[in-house]
Formats: structure tokens, C-alpha cells, sequence
């Protein structure tokens, strides 16, 4: 039988419990809690820069079908640093309840609100921030699950403008004003409605594993107000988790390493068998009481620019 959590009785405890208190009436969120909406746990990212940098990419489940297109002078978003950024973009849409993201006065400011120290992360942290919010996302059925006749689909941008002053030689370098990013309308709403909370403690521990962090972003969605146990084939949980693998026993092996490793930090219910994976009800992937979700606020993208005349 596995251990619960203890209740917080010891005064570290109740001192944690009082600061709670605190920034829930003050509309805050702690650190260490994360959000992340489920889009992208239901169809994960490529793990690594993809080939001849195509112009689109296109990930099918047995459900869906989920292309992501680049512009022109990017590339198709990809890895840790892509998959952090969302997260943080994430946050920020379902705690300050805005589609105006705040990335700060310097690059510095920028890497520790993702999570990152100083260093090697510079560039290609920037460069996967670029890739994510200058690309279009369209979301369809697949064809064995389209209705004769009918076609669905939506298709959003991620952002509609952006104003980013990051020098990665000089992290410390300060800029005059604050950088933004102007979320696009359908893109802020859908992360407001469906993100779920993450303990960043856990992504900050898988955050050099794409695999590892789609797997901890799909579990706390599906355990999300999850009332009875599902069950299901496990290879459609492999196709729907990073990229290319090089075979299901492979996968089904990398994926039981990870998901013992994440029930150190917290406690859910899941396993691999008999060729199914099972997830039971389990506690929340955060267990803090969170602030009430209030509506969005959206600001509409400015029609022109100081910069563009």
C-alpha cells in the first residue's frame, strides 16, 4: 500500500499553510506551482530539430491530427527548452489571467521565470521561445473518425505580435521596457479553460527530458478530476508521447523508469501491464488549495508599431 502524504502539522507546515492562505487572498501563486494545457500533453512535440526544417509538421493519433506550421524564418518548435517555454507561457496565461506575457527586462529575468540558470540554455532557449509563438497550430479529426461530410477543424496562431529585447551574450543587460507577447484571442482562451497545475519541482527535474515531461503533463491531465480507473492499450499512450521510438518495449521500458522516478515526488497510481496502462484516481499532481480561476482578460494586438512606422 503506498504512503499518502502526512498532514502539514509541523510548524514548517503550518508556516507553509499560512503563506497559502496569503497568496490565495492576494491572487497569487506560489513558485513552485506550474500550469500547462492539455494540447500539447495529448500530442507532444518533436524531442529533436527535424530534418530539412520543414515547413509543417504533422502528429496523428487514433483521434486526432495536429499539424504545427512554422514561419518562414523559424523553425518547427521542438525539445526540453520548447516544451519549458510553453509551460511558462501556460502559467502565466492561467494565473495573471491575460494574454499579455510579460518576459521581462533581460534575458536573465527571462531564464529564471523558465526555470533555467545562466548558460549553455541562452540560445537555444530563445530560439525555441521564437519557434512556438510564431507558429500556427490546426487541430482536425482523424480521417477513420471524421463524420461523412462534415469537416471540423481549428486552426490558431500562437501569438499575434511580440516585442522581445533579449541580448543572450549579455544576459544581465537591462532594456528600457518590458518585453511582451500578445497571445492570440482562441489561443489565450483555450489555455485558460483547460490548463491543469503542475509541480514545477517535477519539471524542473525532467527538464532535460522531453519524453519525461510530456508523460508528467499527460498524467496530472488525465488525473484531473479523474473519478474511476481507465485502462487502455499502452501503445496508444506511445503514440501520442514525443516523437519516433525506436519500439514499444524500448518505450514501455523508458516510460516505467520515468514514471517510478515522478511516484517519489507524487504519489499517483499508474502502471504498465500485460501490455495496458492503467491509471487509477490519485491525488492531484499539486495538492496546494489554488486561486479561483477568474475570466480572461484579453487585449487586443495593436494594429501597428513604433518600430513599422
Amino acid at each position: 500500500m503506498t504512503d499518502l502524504p502526512k498532514p502539514l502539522l509541523s510548524k514548517t507546515g503550518a508556516e507553509k499553510l499560512a503563506d497559502l492562505i496569503v497568496r490565495n487572498k492576494l491572487g497569487e501563486v506560489p513558485e513552485d506551482i506550474g500550469f500547462s494545457s492539455n494540447i500539447f500533453m495529448v500530442f507532444g512535440l518533436p524531442a529533436r530539430g527535424l530534418k530539412d526544417n520543414p515547413i509543417f509538421w504533422k502528429k496523428k493519433t487514433s483521434l486526432c491530427e495536429l499539424t504545427i506550421t512554422r514561419d518562414d524564418k523559424q523553425e518547427i518548435p521542438y525539445g526540453c527548452y520548447a516544451r519549458l517555454n510553453q509551460v511558462f507561457i501556460d502559467t502565466e496565461v492561467r494565473t495573471k489571467n491575460t494574454n499579455i506575457i510579460d518576459v521581462g527586462k533581460s534575458f536573465r529575468e527571462y531564464a529564471h521565470k523558465v526555470g533555467y540558470a545562466d548558460g549553455r540554455a541562452n540560445r537555444s532557449l530563445l530560439r525555441q521561445l521564437l519557434n512556438y509563438i510564431t507558429s500556427t497550430i490546426k487541430v482536425e479529426p482523424s480521417s477513420e473518425n471524421s463524420i461523412p461530410g462534415r469537416m471540423v477543424g481549428v486552426r490558431t496562431l500562437v501569438a499575434n505580435a511580440w516585442d522581445i529585447h533579449f541580448d543572450v551574450h549579455n544576459p544581465e543587460q537591462l532594456m528600457l521596457s518590458k518585453g511582451q507577447i500578445i497571445l492570440d484571442e482562441k489561443y489565450a482562451k483555450y489555455i485558460h479553460k483547460h490548463a491543469v497545475p503542475l509541480d514545477m519541482n517535477v519539471v524542473h527535474i525532467f527538464k532535460r527530458n522531453p519524453l519525461a515531461l510530456d508523460f508528467y503533463r499527460f498524467l496530472a491531465y488525465r488525473n484531473n478530476h479523474l473519478r474511476k480507473s481507465i485502462a487502455f492499450p499502452d501503445h496508444l499512450l506511445f503514440e501520442q508521447l514525443g516523437t519516433e521510438q525506436e519500439a514499444e518495449k524500448i518505450t514501455r521500458s523508458r516510460l516505467r523508469r520515468i514514471l517510478q522516478a515522478m511516484q517519489t515526488y507524487w504519489p499517483v497510481q499508474a502502471k504498465f501491464q500485460d501490455g495496458y496502462f492503467t491509471l487509477e484516481p490519485s491525488p492531484p499532481a499539486v495538492q496546494h488549495k489554488l486561486p479561483s480561476k477568474k475570466p480572461i482578460t484579453i487585449t487586443p494586438t495593436p494594429i501597428s508599431t513604433k518600430t513599422c512606422g
